[in-house]
């Protein structure tokens, strides 16, 4: 009993020797997550300080697209004013302001020895269908419609290609997706894509096929593209006016910025630095300020804003940024083809969207000589001869009840 009692007591005392060990390694644990807490918080200390602050350009440059990208949506303002400085915002919309303010003076003026009406492009060559499209990649095109002879069968002006799947590789001139050719109704339309974007580019040989459209509810509220695209049996539809739209749930009934149809003022004017577009009667188009318009000249126009090139000049140069966000685009080529621009975002994944600036260096990129930013965000959306080709945020995915929309119609057979 006695050894029994020591060897109990040992085995007691070794267990309290053994205490002060594991209380050491849990306070060691302890120090360790706490200096792992502190070192991340720091970091991110840092982070914050370097992202909001910092002087370096390409740091600064990015903070501002991130400030405009938030600002600019009607839900989102938020994700900068929760943690930005609002003098620091509001220096960054300032600047977006000033950006607008300078395209006040901007005008098209046109060269006055060029002939742009599309008319004046039929050339009577072997080669007449090229030219017309000068997009298409010409030998990988030809390579391909060597393998599917049955297409040509009615002759190149009558060409016909849905390719919208993309299962077939044909490629544009500069290197994009060719998704498809309808020469009977003049319109090609291109895939577009780049650094986290996804968007169309229909490029429309005759502009005299393009019209402005309007809801049937206009003053109630306003149709989904598909609407519009059933009732004009038409080629191509992509949205068009900004609309009044208050917290993001507007139902576009009320257009916002003039809309000219036929030489008449059909919805009041916006003025401040919004930019007019508008298709004249002489076959091009100009942008200017609404004010100094006659609008009797016009067969259709809108306000908007920005411009993107004017006379074949970039105006944003690169500093127009606005944020990240879904957009849209018209413009003229020198030769009187219409470009119709839709990009697809908000959709992590698939496509966050992309800047002004980037939408302008896609339409030069296709020779536009005129080009202007329209309503975008989640009101962006192209249908194609009845299907819906682009991939709208908004909640339905129709997309949004639009004012009106740009209508290109087919050509009569």
């Amino acid at each position: 009993m006695a050894d029994s009692s020591r060897n109990s007591k040992k085995h007691k005392g070794a267990l309290v020797r053994k205490r002060p060990m594991k209380s050491g390694r849990k306070r060691r644990r302890g120090k360790v997550v706490r200096n792992v807490i502190v070192g991340i918080a720091a970091a991110l200390a840092a982070c914050y300080v370097l992202f909001v602050f910092s002087p370096i350009p390409a740091l600064r440059n990015l903070r501002n697209l991130y400030i405009q990208t938030a600002m600019t949506t009607h839900s989102h303002k938020w994700l900068a004013e929760a943690f930005i400085p609002h003098d620091i915002i509001d220096e960054v919309m300032s600047k977006l302001q000033k950006d607008e303010e300078d395209q006040q003076k901007l005008a098209s003026k046109w060269d006055t020895d060029t002939k742009t009406t599309p008319a004046k492009k039929t050339v009577k060559k072997k080669n007449s269908f090229y030219t017309k499209y000068w997009e298409l990649d010409t030998d990988s095109f030809k390579n391909y419609l060597k393998q599917h002879p049955e297409l040509t069968a009615n002759g190149l002006n009558k060409l016909k290609i849905d390719n919208l799947n993309s299962a077939a590789d044909i490629t544009s001139s500069k290197g994009d997706k060719i998704l498809a050719v309808d020469a009977p109704n003049n319109t090609i339309i291109l895939g577009i894509s780049g650094n986290g974007y996804v968007g169309k580019l229909a490029v429309v040989k005759d502009i005299n096929q393009v019209s402005i459209q309007k809801s049937r509810y206009i003053g109630s509220h306003g149709e989904v593209a598909a609407n519009y695209a059933s009732r004009y049996n038409a080629e191509v539809v992509i949205n068009c006016n900004y609309f009044f739209d208050t917290g993001g749930h507007g139902s576009g009934g009320r257009i916002k910025g003039a809309c000219v149809i036929d030489g008449k003022e059909t919805a009041e004017p916006q003025r401040g630095y919004w930019k007019f577009v508008g298709l004249k009667n002489d076959g091009k188009l100009y942008i200017s300020n609404y004010y100094q318009t006659k609008i009797s000249d016009y067969k259709w126009g809108i306000e908007s804003l920005p411009s993107l090139v004017v006379d074949g000049k970039d105006v944003v140069d690169g500093k127009f940024m606005m944020g990240i966000q879904p957009r849209a685009a018209i413009g003229q080529t020198k030769t009187g083809d219409f470009l119709m621009l839709e990009i697809d975002g908000r959709q992590p994944g698939y496509s966050l969207g992309t800047t002004v600036a980037e939408c302008k260096n896609i339409l030069l990129r296709y020779k536009a000589y005129q080009a202007q930013s329209v309503d975008g965000g989640s009101s962006s959306i192209m249908i194609y001869r009845g299907k819906q080709i682009t991939k709208p945020s908004s909640a339905s995915s129709l997309g949004r009840f639009l004012p009106d929309v740009f209508v290109v119609k087919k050509v009569a057979q």
